[in-house]
């Protein structure tokens, strides 16, 4: 029978005497215990998505049950988002995809054994904004499939669902001329409307955008969508991709995430922005304006001020979509790319959301442009950040001290946990080395963990914990969350050890 680890950290001594490590919540069949030593018993830990059993020995002590656990994983994909999630009901949703290969790597290695026959079912990919470094990783997926260098780092997906905010970013030059387009042209139309500028060429497939007007992110993501809808049809009962933008309104989107969950599996999603207005008739997103300098940042100041200057970056990164989920007692609060306006914005709506969450995304690789009254209301248990060196062009002194010392202050009473992406990953120095080609030195240094971040639940037990460059170890906290939001801290996670060396043999 079908069981999951219990405990927080497990190691597992395989048949070959390597050690291996697992988590709560992994999928394992206990076996019995071994009759030359009764202090450890046989396990067969599985793959959820494929791939062969391992087999091998825990401690006695170790711990089962019956039913599965909410995860999500925060990737490190350097500069940008991608975020996996899995429901207790076997749901994956994906949340962004960085901009290069490490998003792919990863999935390929969270779900192994997928080919073009068996794809992994990808229930949801939410794409909360068009800036590159939040979809464009998603296109390795497609080319992995072909390109990776070996077989367990090739994925096949079969994505049923993209949710996007339907702004499509066009090249900055005008088609054919060497014009540079302002601002306001770079969604597509606007309208003027009681002084202020909106957006209306909003879309549900971004395909219906003539290529020649997609920046290339874009049209590399078209030519994504389509080479997956063949194979999405063939699995999804004849049906395509469902391409939908959505926005506040939008309280059936992840309705999909209960179907076929049993009693007390089911996850509640509140789609909070981006926030769309009706302008003659119209949905609508406002063009956004970049802070006045100088902008005091302190919680209680609340007139955020403006430049004037319409901005692209801001509006497209205010409008990012935005949601709280809900397991049990534990609230996620997913931000994308928001900005102070946009924060500012949600946290005064007319509707007075609730933004109360225990675990927080933190908005725009804890960018210096946030609302400290936002990040007051929300008071995370634990924040997550993703922000990690890739180039001196995409570098942007992410996190910012001042985000990190207001999410320290705005975080819950009692203990609070901040993770980033960028300080979980280890890297070794390996001394002088040379380029493939030969032509340049440089001081090499090897990347031996990456900054991967994981939060697991049972709607009131939390595990928040990263990897160490030093095998086994771990960075994790245990918590749980009651009804009414006391957070009650253990003293540590549960380990259990790797058991002793045996000589016989796993049967």
């Amino acid at each position: 029978m079908t069981q999951f680890f219990d405990d927080d950290v497990i190691d597992v001594r395989l048949e070959d005497d390597r050690v291996e490590q697992y988590y709560w919540g992994e999928p394992a069949e206990p076996g019995d215990l071994d009759p030359d030593d009764d202090q450890r018993r046989e396990v067969t830990v599985l793959n959820r998505f494929g791939g062969a059993p391992i087999k091998g020995f825990v401690k006695k002590a170790t711990t089962f049950r019956n039913t599965p656990i909410l995860r999500l994983s925060m990737v490190d994909v350097q500069q940008g988002d991608g975020l996996i999630l899995e429901t207790p009901s076997g749901k994956v949703v994906f949340i962004d995809g960085g901009d290069n290969k490490l998003f792919a790597r990863r999935v390929a290695k969270a779900f192994p054994g997928t080919s073009e026959d068996q794809p992994l079912i990808v229930d949801a990919i939410v794409i909360t904004h068009g800036d590159a470094d939040h979809f464009d990783g998603l296109n390795e997926l497609r080319k992995a499939e072909t390109d990776a260098p070996s077989a367990d780092k090739k994925i096949f997906v079969a994505p049923k669902r993209v949710y996007h905010n339907g702004i499509v970013k066009r090249p900055s030059k005008i088609a054919g001329t060497d014009d540079t387009r302002k601002a306001t042209e770079m969604f597509g139309a606007t309208i003027d409307h009681d002084g202020l500028c909106y957006v209306v060429d909003l879309v549900e497939d971004i395909r219906d955008v003539a290529q020649g007007e997609r920046n290339g992110p874009f049209n590399a993501w078209a030519k994504t969508l389509t080479a997956w809808d063949e194979r999405v049809r063939r699995v999804n009962d004849g049906k395509p991709i469902e391409l939908r933008r959505i926005d506040h309104t939008s309280t059936d989107a992840f309705d999909f995430l209960n179907d076929g969950a049993a009693p007390g599996q089911e996850v509640t999603v509140e789609v909070l922005g981006p926030t769309v207005e009706e302008v003659d008739g119209t949905p609508a997103l406002r063009f956004l304006t970049e802070p006045a300098e100088g902008v005091d940042l302190r919680p209680g100041f609340d007139d955020v001020g403006s430049g004037g200057a319409k901005s692209v970056a801001h509006t497209i990164n205010g409008h990012s979509i935005n949601f709280r989920l809900i397991y049990g007692n534990v609230r996620f609060l997913f931000t994308g790319d928001m900005n102070h306006e946009a924060m500012r914005r949600l946290r005064t709506a007319n509707d007075d959301p609730d933004l109360q969450a225990e675990i927080l995304k933190a908005p725009h690789h804890g960018s210096a442009d946030y609302d400290p009254e936002f990040l007051m209301e929300v008071a995370p248990v634990v924040s997550i950040i993703s922000s990690g060196d890739e180039s001196r062009a995409k570098e942007y002194i992410h996190p910012r001290a001042s985000l990190m010392a207001s999410l320290g202050k705005c975080s819950r009473e009692g203990p609070s946990i901040i993770f980033c992406t960028e300080l979980a990953a280890f890297f070794a120095y390996k001394g002088p080395s040379t380029t493939v080609s030969g032509s340049k030195t440089f001081e090499g240094f090897e990347r031996l963990n990456f900054g991967i971040i994981h939060i697991r639940t049972d709607g009131r037990r939390v595990l928040a914990f990263t990897h160490s460059g030093k095998r086994g170890m771990n960075e994790a906290y245990r918590f749980t969350v009651s009804e009414d939001g006391r957070i009650e801290f253990e003293p540590e996670a549960v380990k259990r050890s790797a058991p002793k060396k045996a000589n016989s043999p796993v049967r």
